[in-house]
């Protein structure tokens, strides 16, 4: 299986959400751990069966919400190479199989990371920007959504 196999999407990311997301880096780098806090917050609010699927002492100590920070300012740096993240997103992709992690689950993260994103950069977090984010997290979800379809295959052959 070629690396271009691990990371197919349909969807292309326009040169617009490109540069609107990499902008976006320093403000990340600088915020990354309040926008994945606030993210956790409300979703395990809004969707607490999640909460399962969690480490709940990871999530107390902050080292998950670290993890993530440094992932999603990651993706922002590299949205235009992915191939860079390729160890990144089968370390993930096999973790989110061990833990079960649903395709349907992805629209719940998408949302609140979007919404952590608006919360905590309020102003900043304009209409384009929250537009480009949406697509490159619609991107990213697919990405993982295929490695795992082919973790979950290979286990079966």
């Amino acid at each position: 299986m070629t690396a271009s196999q691990h990371f197919s999407s349909k969807k292309v990311i326009s040169q617009k959400t490109i540069d609107l997301v990499k902008f976006t880096v320093p403000v990340l780098k600088q915020n990354g751990q309040k926008i994945t806090n606030r993210m956790y917050e409300i979703m395990f609010h809004n969707y607490p069966e999640v909460k399962a699927q969690f480490d709940m002492s990871a999530q107390a100590n902050g080292t998950q919400s670290a993890k993530l920070a440094t992932v999603v300012c990651s993706y922002a740096t590299h949205i235009d190479d992915l191939q860079a993240l390729k160890a990144i997103v089968d370390k993930i992709a096999h973790r989110h199989v061990q833990t079960h992690v649903l395709p349907e689950q992805y629209p719940i993260v998408g949302e609140c990371l979007l919404q952590a994103i608006q919360d905590v950069l309020g102003d900043a977090a304009t209409e384009e920007v929250m537009t480009a984010w949406t697509e490159a997290y619609q991107v990213l979800a697919e990405v993982f959504i295929n490695r795992e379809q082919q973790i979950y295959q290979s286990a079966l052959s």
